[in-house]
Order: structure tokens, then C-alpha cells, then sequence
């Protein structure tokens, strides 16, 4: 077998284990929060408990995407899955809702080994064709956010809370050792020599305000955190049973995979400066929409908003991060990973303040964010026109 083969063969791999990984933070986005409530935690704790986890991804993504360019990213993507499975068993044996914001600490320092090793891999095998390579990486990971919540509402609603978690458990142990034998890393003398910044069409990558990216990666962010870490505690209260609300989260998968199929052809036709445009337009008619809806199919009728906000958002944001730092992949993964960690640590956090005065309250934060990060990017747009 050729080196190109074993790559080809580690590439599909890694989608593999993209889709799983994906898959089980899915199944115990939905299970945490729900978790709490049994627990009884007010909205506050269970948003506080959600913060958590995005105060760790801040900062700890950009150290480890620096750390493995040196030490070898397979390592880390199996560290990180095994890992993942042992905040899963420590979650099973929490009795106190107040001791799940420690296991987040776990669970979020395993996602900030795995995604910028993943990431960096991802655009070390697709160099040029690197627009391409991420479209199937997001549509991977993306379309385990369909089923993810899906099967954790099912588990929950089948069994008990604690079958979500066993059954993270078990994935994630199992192909983090499986991640060490067959994962192959490219040739780093091959990779670093591209420069796929020179090409004219990437000029948008130099010329456009990287500010203006860092507010749509905070904007998806935020809002992503506000309805996986507050919407299922809000949704139970409302009487609605887990496995709708899994159904709920599973149009915001749907929807976001679609757009990732799409991408391309939408950048073709809007070029980035409108994707980030379309997608924070999408993120603050869905915030307001929410804001306003009560039923878990005018819920699920929002969600699918979302979903081709974030989606929007995120593969533009991704492939431009890329780009700009195009010579070190797990320095640039790290730093999108790490701008996400904000908007993850401060979305829960202000949405569970807002929350103690109305429940819906969060959603009106989305929407009041979403519309200045759309003014940001209709400046910066003219501004780059015009030049």
C-alpha cells in the first residue's frame, strides 16, 4: 500500500471518528442540562454549569493546537477520546447538580485536545483543496448532530438518564484506542511548503476585517450554547418529554448539515462577506422567533433557522482561519476553537442571569447580538468594496 492509500484511509477514518466524537458530545449536550434539572438546579446553575465548560475552551484550545504541531496530533485525538470517556463515568456517579460544572472541566478539556488535532489533520490532508476537505469534514460532524441528541433523548426516555452517558462511555474508549492504529499523519515536509494564500481568489482572506470573523464565530458560538445548554431545562419546564426535545435539536442538525453541503455553491454564488451576512440574519430572526414560541413544533420551525445561521457562520469562519494562518494548521485550529470557547463560556453565563428574570430572556440576548454583528459585517463588506 502506497503513502497515498494509507493517507486516503486515514482521512476516512477521521471522519469516522469526527462523526462519533460529534455524535456523543450530542448525546451529553442533551443529557447535562436535563441532568441538572432532575437534580434540581435553578436556570442559573444549569447556565452557569453550561459556562463552565466554554471558560476551559477559551483558552485551553489554543494551547493544545500550538502543542500538537510539535508532539503528533493522532496522540491527542486519542487522548482526547479516552478522556471523554472518563468525564462520562464521572458523570454517572454525580448525586449533586453542583458537581457537574466540575466534570465539565474534564469533558471540555477532552473537546480542546480533540477538535484542533482533527482540524489541523483535516487541513494537512486537503492543502489545496482545502474548501472541499472541510465541506465533508463539517458534513461529518455535522450530520452527527442530527442523531446525536436524538438517540440521547431516546436513551432517557427508554431507560434512564444514565444510559446517554454509558453509552458515550463505550464509543469514546473504544475508538480512542482504535485512533492510535489507524490514524497515519501527512508528511509534514510536503505540507508546509503550500501556500494556498497566494491564490488570487483567497484575497478576501488578507483584505477582509479579521475583527469581523471573530464576531460571527462569537455570535454562533453564543447562540449554539444558549440553546444546548439552557433550551432542554427551559423545554422540560415547558412540558415538553426529551425525546421531542431531542427532535427540536435534531432539525438544528439537519438544517446545519444541508448548509454545509451547500457551502460551497453558496460561497460561489455570495463569496464569504455574504454568508456571514446571510448567516447572522438567519441567527437573529431564530433568536427573536424563539423568543416567542411556546410549542415544540414552533420550536423545531426555529431550529431550523439556527441551523443554517451556525452553519453559515462556521464554514466560513473555519475556512477563513485556516487560510490566514495557513502554515500551522494546529495553531490556527487552536484559535478558532478557542474564539468558539468564548462565545461558549459567555453565552450560558449571561443567558442563565437574563433567564432568572424571564425564562425566554436568553433568546432576545441572541437577537440583540446577532443584529450588531450583522451591522459589523455590512460595514465591513462596503468597507472592503470599496478599496
Amino acid at each position: 500500500m502506497n503513502s497515498n492509500s494509507r493517507q486516503e484511509r486515514s482521512l476516512q477514518f477521521l471522519f469516522v471518528v469526527t462523526f462519533l466524537c460529534q455524535t456523543i458530545i450530542g448525546v451529553v449536550s442533551i443529557t447535562i442540562p436535563i441532568y441538572a434539572n432532575i437534580l434540581g438546579a435553578s436556570p442559573l446553575i444549569v447556565g452557569l454549569i453550561g459556562s463552565t465548560g466554554g471558560l476551559i475552551y477559551s483558552f485551553a484550545p489554543f494551547i493544545s493546537g500550538a502543542v500538537c504541531d510539535r508532539f503528533g496530533k493522532k496522540r491527542f485525538v486519542a487522548a482526547a477520546m479516552i478522556l471523554y470517556g472518563s468525564a462520562c463515568l464521572l458523570y454517572v456517579l454525580v448525586k449533586e447538580p453542583y458537581l457537574l460544572a466540575f466534570v465539565k472541566i474534564l469533558e471540555w478539556s477532552a473537546i480542546a485536545l480533540f477538535w484542533p488535532a482533527v482540524e489541523a489533520l483535516i487541513a494537512e490532508f486537503g492543502g489545496p483543496k482545502l474548501e472541499e476537505t472541510l465541506r465533508k469534514f463539517n458534513i461529518s460532524w455535522g450530520s452527527a448532530m442530527i442523531v446525536g441528541p436524538t438517540i440521547g433523548g431516546a436513551l432517557i426516555s427508554a431507560w434512564n438518564i444514565r444510559a446517554p452517558l454509558l453509552f458515550s462511555l463505550f464509543i469514546s474508549l473504544s475508538f480512542g484506542l482504535l485512533s492510535l492504529v489507524l490514524i497515519r499523519e501527512p508528511d509534514k515536509t510536503k505540507i508546509f511548503n503550500k501556500k494556498p494564500t497566494d491564490d488570487p481568489k483567497n484575497d478576501v482572506h488578507t483584505r477582509y476585517p479579521i475583527m469581523a470573523v471573530v464576531a460571527s464565530i462569537f455570535l454562533l458560538s453564543s447562540i449554539i450554547s444558549i440553546i444546548l445548554a439552557l433550551f432542554p431545562s427551559y423545554a422540560i419546564d415547558l412540558g415538553i418529554p426529551p425525546f421531542e426535545i431531542g427532535l427540536i435539536t435534531l432539525a438544528f442538525g439537519v438544517a446545519r448539515t444541508v448548509t454545509f453541503f451547500q457551502a460551497n455553491k453558496v460561497e460561489e454564488k455570495i463569496g464569504k462577506p455574504g454568508m456571514f451576512l446571510l448567516g447572522s440574519a438567519f441567527l437573529g430572526i431564530a433568536s427573536l422567533s424563539t423568543f416567542n414560541v411556546s410549542t415544540a413544533f414552533h420550536f423545531g420551525l426555529c431550529f431550523l433557522l439556527f441551523g443554517f445561521g451556525t452553519g453559515l457562520s462556521y464554514a466560513a469562519s473555519l475556512a477563513f482561519i485556516l487560510r490566514r494562518w495557513g502554515s500551522t494548521k494546529g495553531h490556527a485550529a487552536g484559535i478558532f476553537e478557542s474564539l468558539i470557547g468564548l462565545g461558549y463560556f459567555s453565552g450560558p453565563l449571561i443567558g442563565g442571569f437574563v433567564s432568572e428574570y424571564a425564562p425566554n430572556a436568553p433568546y432576545l440576548y441572541g437577537a440583540a447580538l446577532s443584529l450588531i454583528v450583522f451591522l459589523i459585517h455590512l460595514l465591513s463588506k462596503h468597507a472592503v468594496s470599496t478599496n
